[in-house]
């Protein structure tokens, strides 16, 4: 059997409002073309994701991994080693909402309840809790401590 890996899972109280199924995130496109990027790089294409599965208030799928770039071989190999173990999803954000219901402690920002997820990388450590990585419009949107938070989308 494959490993799996969590391409994204939902917020429980969005589970508790929308039901388990992660109906906010648009998989139509990356079902199309489910690319598996090295570290979110364009044209770095090492793969791809297989078997994509909604279920439990998650979305999984199987990295598969091309081997014809040397990206590939190595990624497969620590995969396979267990060494490399993360990855992360790039989401364009599609709707936000700011009702206090959806926000967790000291959150400043809206919480993205529609989004399109448009490519998935195999990362060495991912960008947050859930490796997510946001776009807005094209703009990489960073949580980290010290980005620039003033973006609102």
């Amino acid at each position: 059997m494959a490993k799996r890996i969590r391409i994204s899972k939902r917020n429980a109280k969005l589970l508790r409002q929308r039901g388990s199924v992660p109906k906010g995130i648009d998989l139509t496109q990356f079902n199309r073309n489910p690319v598996l990027l090295w570290m979110h790089q364009r044209g770095v294409v090492i793969g791809m994701i297989k078997d994509i599965r909604v279920a439990d208030g998650e979305v999984t799928g199987e990295p598969w991994f091309d081997e014809v770039r040397e990206e590939s071989r190595l990624a497969k190999q620590q995969w396979e080693k267990g060494t490399l173990r993360m990855g992360s999803p790039n989401f364009e954000i599609l709707e936000t909402s700011e009702d206090a219901a959806l926000l967790k402690p000291g959150q400043t920002r809206p919480t993205v309840t529609r989004c399109k997820l448009m490519e998935y990388s195999m990362v060495d450590i991912g960008g947050n809790d859930d490796n997510i990585r946001l776009s807005y419009e094209g703009r990489e949107i960073r949580l980290d401590a010290g980005a620039d938070a003033t973006c609102r989308c």
